[in-house]
């Protein structure tokens, strides 16, 4: 197996079988539907399997109530793994507060144990409240 490929009995090689999170980062002040608004713009319709978030924003209760609609559940990711993962974007002012470029982002791929890539971009919700990235990995 490389480069995320698996070999097909019939002669090439098939994707495997991965999986997509929806990263987010948010201000304190977000509701659900603000969350909600950035999923869907990052998510286009395709299946997610879970929710990642820094460990301090895991129990906002509107990212808890946006799990629930989705009925996925949501993943807290630590501090170090945020501040270690790269992020296409680069925001000034997400470095200066998160050491990260994006939060979203970096919660998105640092969910993967494996090496994960970014599906989407971070889409920022309609308010400015809200940011959700989507990030694809191999199975666990």
């Amino acid at each position: 197996m490389e480069g995320g490929l698996s070999h097909n009995p019939m002669g090439g090689r098939a994707l495997m079988a991965d999986k997509r999170v929806a990263g987010f980062g948010f201000r304190a002040a977000a509701k659900t539907e603000s969350l909600h608004d950035a999923f869907i713009k990052a998510a286009e319709d395709k299946p997610i399997m879970a929710l990642a978030a820094p460990r301090d924003k895991i129990d906002h209760p509107a990212l808890q109530a946006l799990a629930k609609q989705l009925a996925v559940p949501v993943y807290a990711i630590d501090e170090e793994k945020l501040t270690a993962t790269v992020t296409p974007t680069q925001s000034a002012v997400v470095m200066e507060k998160r050491q990260t470029g994006s939060v979203a982002e970096a919660a998105a791929l640092a969910f993967f144990a494996n090496p994960a890539r970014l599906v989407r971009t971070r889409q920022i919700s309609e308010d400015g409240l809200a940011v959700c990235a989507v990030a694809e990995g191999e199975a666990k």
